[in-house]
């Protein structure tokens, strides 16, 4: 099995307006290192123009209140590129409004177009892999149908994606879950809130994520023997992923102030942050530093004892990865994205998602323990960071589907 189609509603574009998560793109493109051949459809979403006038007027106050990426022109025409060596269709797709079903005949010209370009590049799929369900659950059964001994895998990455696939699909789920052989699950949550939605499939995994192999600390340098004193959030400041709750959690933790922390990223919560700062007199201990490429937050974490984002509705939150890579103890949120690969207590620590109290209850326990407490949770973090590389990820994924099938 050596030819695999991938199809994402989220990919990245290669153009200064591109703002979507690259993650499908690492996979694809580990997988055509290791020697797959690989070809991607990106299914782009077009909405009736009046959505496009409105996001032309507050694009910014749209993504920075909800962390989505806004487009302001519709793609009218298939778009053929390339992204490090992997061939990308984006084809565009009528949907009348955002969050429902896409527009049944243009989703049918897509799939025709879909077949005819691969008939063309002479690529018939082994594999076809879809990230989250609409329509790619339909997509997949469709060409299940088109191509004979096609397997198929669907990833979901949300906890409203199940509301989603109820609205969308409603009473042909069951049946079309059928067509789906491997089902794949960006956290553990997730993949039970499934099963007891609409009962256990009969073959699925977690899909996890890595980093690069060039973002892993050689040597950790965090000694732990001191309390922890240097604090670092990165991420979207936006009301899912509570950022003002880092700075309520640490006042209560450190009645004294003998803290700092250090907010990494923009949007609409910050200027709310800045006046909390203001009012509990923590401007000098806190520091706004905006969104900065991904390699400049390296050092941040280098010189930060713990990174923190108790957020909710995360897919997965590459973020906590890439700080467990730097040595960094982490907390992030329970029942969220990425518990599962962090083990409480062990890698690093859970809070609920939002829950300030318990968050400053973690930063007190946390400074409780020995240097060499503190020290082996680093080390775990860092261990754990170590097997998760973009390319063992990307290993593991494909190995979990195929030893499912």
């Amino acid at each position: 099995m050596k030819k695999i189609l991938l199809i994402s509603t989220i990919y990245p574009i290669p153009s200064k307006d591109n703002k979507g998560t690259a993650v499908c793109h690492f996979f694809a493109r580990e997988w055509l290192k290791m020697g797959y051949e690989v070809r991607v459809v990106h299914i782009q979403a077009v909405y009736p123009e009046i959505l496009y006038r409105l996001a032309r007027l507050a694009r910014s106050r749209i993504a920075s209140l909800t962390g989505a990426v806004v487009y302001t022109e519709a793609q009218k025409e298939i778009v053929r590129y390339e992204m490090d060596e992997v061939p990308v269709m984006r084809v565009p797709v009528f949907k009348p409004i955002p969050h429902g079903a896409f527009q049944a005949k243009s989703l049918r010209n897509a799939l025709d177009a879909i077949c005819a370009d691969l008939a063309a590049a002479g690529f018939v799929p082994d594999l076809a892999v879809g990230h989250f369900p609409n329509p790619q659950i339909g997509i997949l059964n469709e060409l299940k149908q088109r191509f004979a001994g096609l397997s198929t895998c669907c990833v979901l990455h949300l906890e409203s994606e199940l509301g989603q696939i109820a609205s969308v699909y409603r009473k042909d789920f069951k049946e079309l879950m059928a067509g789906i052989d491997v089902w794949g699950f960006r956290y553990k949550h997730l993949q039970a809130l499934f099963t007891e939605r609409f009962g256990a499939p009969e073959r699925s995994f977690i899909c996890y994520s890595g980093v690069p192999d060039g973002y892993i600390a050689t040597e950790n340098n965090h000694t732990y023997g001191q309390p922890l004193r240097e604090f670092v959030f990165v991420g979207e400041m936006i009301a899912r992923k509570h950022p003002a709750k880092v700075l309520e959690a640490l006042e209560e933790a450190y009645p004294s102030g003998d803290y700092h922390l250090t907010y990494i990223g923009d949007g609409q919560q910050l200027e709310i942050i800045r006046e909390q700062a203001r009012t509990a007199g923590a401007s000098d201990r806190v520091d706004f530093l905006g969104k900065i490429p991904r390699d400049a937050i390296k050092s941040r974490y280098d010189a930060a004892d713990c990174m923190v984002m108790i957020s909710e509705g995360e897919a997965y939150g590459l973020v906590y990865l890439e700080a467990m890579a730097r040595g960094c103890i982490v907390i992030a949120s329970r029942d969220e994205g990425f518990d599962g690969v962090i083990i409480d207590g062990v890698n690093g620590f859970l809070c609920r998602a939002g829950d300030a109290g318990e968050l400053a209850g973690i930063i007190r326990k946390i400074n409780a323990m020995s240097p060499e407490e503190k020290r082996k949770i680093s080390r775990n973090a860092w261990e754990t960071a170590r097997g998760l590389t973009d390319h063992l990820a990307a290993k593991r994924y494909i190995e979990d589907v195929l030893s499912s099938l």
